[in-house]
């Protein structure tokens, strides 16, 4: 009797034990199951998140119909993300432990991490810049640093290939928002401004929406060229054109800085010759040569008239004294 009751408490400390063993626990708490099970799938690769997050994945592997609905709206672009300065990180260094396993935990946004978590150095100034910015006025948490900068497609300016492209990818992020009603809306209960009559007196707006950007005009002008985030009201933007149109132009410190390691007078005597080579800034992009052949020239027909003038008025003097 002895041995059996012996028996009996064995098997059921081998129980509960059992019950408390890490191995049979299927769920974290959080929808999950715990690191050491041996049903659980390992964690999603970067290649997993592109197989579904990305048009090109969708197309090797079409996943099912209401999967690829819900899938519309949360693809990026292989190739850009390839191009970005995000490139080399993996999908859950920025999104978090809800993301790491699939179906993903119903409080996984919660888990995505801020730009300034990661941005710390520029965070102690780009933060405080963007609370005197007119879209901070928008409210807390509503304009963030996701409604300018997609971080799947962010790139050094210095790579993109000149400063066209720089001003197109700059000024698209502007005119997604200003240059569209239905974008406009998201933000504003306002009507939207009709550019084209806000800048009718800037000469050529599309001209200069092209070869400029529009924090050129509309950010203050910091002293190391870096891009300032507390973007003007158009009452405090830019109007002088002499401040970009001389040759000590605000652009070689701002839209051509990424330029500036070559001559600022060329061969041929012309004065920032970088900044000639894509696009004409009057006042900009003089000839040195022209300048003084100008000037000479000048000279010699103020010489000219005075020595016509001289010669006149002497001839006078001389018949008056004959009279």
């Amino acid at each position: 009797m002895k041995n059996v009751l012996v028996a009996i408490v064995a098997m059921m400390l081998i129980g509960l034990g059992g019950a408390f063993s890490p191995s049979l626990a299927t769920d974290d708490g959080g929808g999950g199951r715990v690191e050491n099970d041996p049903n659980q799938k390992p964690p999603l690769t970067k290649a997993d998140c592109l197989s579904c997050h990305t048009v090109a994945g969708q197309a090797a592997k079409p996943p099912r119909p209401n999967v690829a609905e819900r899938l519309r709206d949360q693809q990026i672009n292989s190739e850009n993300f390839e191009q970005s300065v995000h490139a080399d990180l993996s999908c859950d260094d920025c999104h978090g432990d809800g993301f790491t396993r699939f179906p993903h935990r119903g409080a996984s946004q919660e888990t995505i991490k801020t730009c300034p978590e990661c941005h710390k150095g520029q965070n102690r100034t780009i933060v405080p810049e963007f609370k005197r910015s007119v879209h901070a006025r928008l409210g807390p948490n509503v304009f963030t640093c996701y409604s300018c900068h997609d971080p799947h497609n962010v790139r050094k300016a210095a790579s993109l290939g000149g400063v066209r492209n720089l001003a197109h990818r700059d000024n698209g992020m502007c005119l997604g928002c200003h240059d569209s009603d239905a974008q406009y809306a998201k933000w504003s209960p306002n009507k939207r401004p009709d550019l084209s009559i806000v800048h009718s007196w800037q000469p050529n707006p599309q001209i200069h929406w092209t070869a400029v950007r529009c924090i050129d005009c509309h950010t203050p002008e910091k002293p190391n060229g870096a891009i300032a985030h507390d973007i003007l009201p158009k009452a405090q933007a830019e109007r002088h054109c002499v401040d970009c149109h001389s040759t000590d132009s605000s652009l070689l410190t701002r839209l051509y800085r990424h330029e500036i390691g070559e001559e600022r007078t060329s061969e041929a005597g012309f004065i920032n010759a970088y900044v000639l080579t894509h696009a004409y800034v009057v006042g900009v992009t003089r000839n040195a040569y022209l300048d003084w052949a100008s000037l000479i020239l000048f000279v010699v027909l103020l010489s000219a008239l005075a020595g016509h003038g001289l010669l006149r008025f002497t001839g006078y003097l001389i018949r008056k004294g004959r009279k």
